[in-house]
């Protein structure tokens, strides 16, 4: 009887030590590789990641923002709608512009 529920017990912590890989490994494949993604406000910016989104912005308005990690990098990513048209832009946390890309070309990128 006691190898069985050595057995047992095995399974149940190898179990518990796989879900957050698995469930980590499901996530990651929903957001293309791409790290987990924070919603954050202009307050909560760095000042160099502010300054350049509004420099992009101008003309237009900033909306949503979020924090996202891919290959071991942080960046941010805003929507900004200028002209009448939306398109993103992905900064790095010094103020570098990483990416721009339209709304339609975005769409196609998430599908």
């Amino acid at each position: 009887m006691k190898p069985i529920r050595s057995v047992a017990v095995g399974f149940v912590v190898l179990g518990l030590a796989l879900s957050p890989v698995m469930a980590g490994g499901a996530y990651a494949a929903d957001t293309k590789a791409k790290g987990p993604e924070q919603t954050v406000s202009m307050d909560q910016l760095p000042a160099p990641v502010k300054a350049t989104l509004e420099k992009e912005a101008k003309g237009g308005t900033i909306g949503q923002i979020t924090q996202e990690t891919a290959k071991g990098k942080t960046f941010y990513e805003a929507a900004i709608e200028k002209n009448g048209k939306q398109h993103f832009v992905n900064v790095s946390p010094e103020g570098k512009v990483l990416k721009r890309e339209s709304a339609k070309h975005e769409a196609k990128e998430n599908k």
